[in-house]
């Protein structure tokens, strides 16, 4: 039997808060396969940046294990790439030395560190600022040096935190499509954080509800609409009122199911 690619096993996290502790994160299990775009979804404190943090390798777990392609996450690694909302670019390096940065660090020669640059500077369609600094770029541009980033450093999960909260809607649309393009491209898993039922059922293969905390997956739906996805449709706008339901308030269960069965 083959590993999943991605594999959450009763995974709780606390923290020291003063004098007590809190659970931010409460017996998670979780599996998820490989090409996989799965939105997180869920009110701010249910713990969704804290599972993040923990796949990434940032925090460990106080109960559990997180296992990435068959072996124990104890650590942060190229493989698992963390894309954020504020950015999180080197402002002292160029967009070619910002991309270049992970495939420098990990010992690749010049020549390939510079053609791997090169090829996800045009993928995200920024190879003519290559020489900017990010001061000077708008913040789309910014999110999209960030993607690039993390992908020239050879990851095969993303792992998204808001990445678009900060932009302006047109903005955001934009750059919904080329994060999809990039993911069929490039086979890409994508582990994506949002409060946005919307953004959800517009890129989500799968969206996870979770509860306010301590955090826990209350809900695992598979969205089965082809892409480009219409938010007007009726279908569309049918899967996002239930999983508003979920998230806000007790939904009809059997209907609930039919929503989320494939279209025949």
């Amino acid at each position: 039997m083959t590993e999943p690619f991605l594999y959450l096993k009763n995974v709780t996290k606390r923290f020291s808060l003063h004098d007590r502790n809190v659970t931010a994160l409460s017996t998670t299990s979780l599996t998820i396969a490989e090409g996989e775009f799965v939105c997180l979804l869920g009110p701010s404190g249910c713990g969704k940046s804290t599972l993040l943090r923990l796949v990434a390798g940032f925090e460990t777990p106080s109960e559990g294990e997180i296992f990435f392609q068959g072996r124990k996450v104890g650590e942060p690694g190229p493989e698992r790439g963390m894309v954020f909302q504020d950015y999180a670019l080197f402002p002292w390096l160029t967009v070619r030395q910002n991309v270049e940065f992970g495939p420098r660090a990990r010992g690749l020669k010049r020549s390939d560190v510079e053609a791997t640059a090169q090829r996800f500077l045009e993928m995200v369609g920024l190879e003519a600022f290559s020489d900017a600094w990010p001061r000077q770029l708008s913040g789309g541009m910014r999110q999209r040096v960030a993607i690039a980033r993390v992908l020239a450093n050879d990851a095969r999960l993303v792992l998204m935190d808001e990445p678009f909260g900060a932009l302006d809607a047109m903005t955001r649309e934009h750059l919904q499509k080329e994060l999809l393009t990039i993911c069929r491209q490039t086979g890409l898993t994508a582990l994506f954080v949002t409060h946005s039922i919307e953004e959800a059922v517009m890129l989500g293969s799968r969206v996870l509800v979770m509860s306010t905390g301590p955090g826990r997956v209350v809900s695992d739906k598979r969205i089965d609409l082809s892409h480009p996805r219409d938010p007007t449709s009726a279908r569309f706008n049918a899967i996002r009122r239930a999983l508003s339901e979920t998230l806000y308030g007790a939904p009809d269960a059997d209907h609930e199911t039919d929503l989320f069965k494939k279209e025949a």
